[in-house]
């Protein structure tokens, strides 16, 4: 930033040098016409017309050209000091030694503190005393036409003295120089500074406007969600009523058919065909098996909606109790599961225990054809999160159809293989969820499958 800041700074004094530089060479332009113009007209008053158009010619052929031969360089701004020094010599000359036209070199001295450098003082200070000197030796050594001053005799006090008025006059002249250079950049950094403060508070401005912007936004959005809360709040509230209602009112007949079938079986077991007593334990077995669908659906519905309480569970004591849950149950036989390291984790145990009961009855369940069924649970640590995963070699399943695999009422096996409603896996993959963790699987037909779900450390 302060880098930045000291460039743009630096573009702008070489700006402002720049238009200084322009402007003063223009003004330039009309002072060295009326330089030599001024010549011209002396020329028609001592007849010296030579002197007037070649040496007026040579000052302005050797400005012009530097100026244009270089036209980078600040060169051409030297020449001119020593044209205007050269300009004095010829007027002096011209009018056969009007030693006062010394004072054109002193317009000249003033002209060139537009260009703010005072070194430009020193080529004119030069040509002045060469020329005085060298003139005055040559006129006063009886050497004709020189045309110096129209003194009989100038002493070396005075000419001294002229010399160090005339030193002074240009040391003023590029003094003022000096200091005009300086105010300009003074003034150029403090309008910059100006500049900068203003522009600093103009962001700051449209920073607080911004802020107040964001904080109008956020209090408009904080009623927003407020309430939508309040509204999904109340159509929950709603929703599970009616979902209470609706498992109410299927449950009524089912347990009317339920019933009924019992009655008839018990009642007029010795009258009915074999065929009736089938078709009676089919309608037995639907209307449990709907009974069984109408919770898990409940239990779908109010797992998005519950709080879960998370705690440390010791995982190994969770699943032993899950197997010692299934092996009690007369639902199918349990084979051997070999239970590895297993890392405890911070979560809900209500909810973790009805992921472990789904994965590994779906493990007993799919693998309870096979000769030597076998199901493995352990964890693996990665990425700074637990994985933990059952595996079994039952009947795996096409992971083509990986996508319907844990999504509700998606079965990978038809329900007269492999009994179920179709729910428990997407019951696992929102608990899951919830956790903050994931659930994949990986699978082959008839070598078993493997179930991963992870849970951060």
């Amino acid at each position: 930033m302060i880098l930045a800041s000291s460039t743009i700074q630096a573009s702008s004094v070489k700006d402002f040098a720049a238009d200084v530089k322009n402007k003063s060479d223009y003004t330039i332009n009309f002072f060295l016409v009326g330089f030599f113009t001024c010549g011209l007209l002396l020329a028609t008053f001592y007849d010296t017309w030579l002197v007037a158009l070649s040496v007026g010619s040579l000052c302005l052929a050797a400005y012009y050209s530097t100026k244009l031969l270089l036209p980078e360089s600040d060169l051409y701004q030297y020449v001119l000091a020593a044209v205007f020094g050269i300009f004095m010599a010829q007027y002096i000359y011209q009018m056969h030694g009007m030693f006062e036209m010394h004072f054109i070199a002193f317009i000249g001295s003033a002209m060139l503190i537009t260009y703010q450098n005072w070194r430009l003082q020193i080529p004119l200070a030069i040509v002045v005393i060469v020329h005085h000197a060298l003139f005055a030796y040559l006129q006063y050594s009886g050497v004709d036409r020189v045309y110096f001053t129209q003194l009989e005799y100038m002493s070396l006090e005075a000419f001294i003295i002229h010399a160090l008025l005339a030193c002074v006059i240009f040391f003023i002249c590029g003094l003022w120089a000096y200091q005009f250079r300086a105010f300009s950049r003074r003034h150029i950094e403090q309008s910059y500074e100006i500049g900068r403060l203003q522009e600093e508070e103009r962001k700051k401005e449209q920073l607080l406007q911004a802020e107040a912007e964001i904080r109008a936004l956020n209090e408009s959005l904080e009623t927003k969600v407020r309430d939508r809360t309040a509204q999904l709040e109340s159509v929950n509230k709603e929703l599970e009523a009616f979902s209470y209602s609706v498992a109410h009112d299927l449950r009524a007949p089912l347990r009317v058919i339920n019933g009924f079938s019992r009655m008839v079986l018990k009642m007029e077991e010795a009258k009915i065909s074999k065929v009736s007593f089938e078709n009676l334990h089919i309608i037995m077995k639907n209307a449990a098996q709907m009974g069984q669908l109408i919770d898990d659906l409940l239990d779908f519905s109010r797992l998005g909606r519950a709080a879960i309480e998370v705690r440390q569970v010791e995982m190994r004591d969770l699943v032993q109790s899950v197997i010692k849950d299934l092996q009690n149950s007369d639902q199918y036989a349990v084979p051997e599961i070999r239970i590895n390291d297993l890392a405890d984790a911070k979560c809900d145990p209500i909810l973790m225990r009805q992921v472990w009961t789904n994965l590994i009855s779906n493990a007993v369940k799919y693998s309870r054809k096979k000769e030597s069924p076998i199901i493995e649970i352990g964890t693996s640590h990665r990425n700074g999160m637990n994985t933990y995963y059952v595996k079994d070699n039952g009947a795996g399943f096409n992971m083509e159809f990986y996508d319907k695999l844990f999504a509700v009422f998606q079965r990978l096996h038809k329900v007269t293989e492999y009994e179920g409603t179709g729910v428990g896996l997407a019951l696992v993959q929102r608990i899951i969820t919830k956790h903050r963790g994931k659930v994949w699987a990986d699978s082959q037909i008839d070598e078993g499958a493997t179930f991963y779900f992870t849970l951060p450390n």
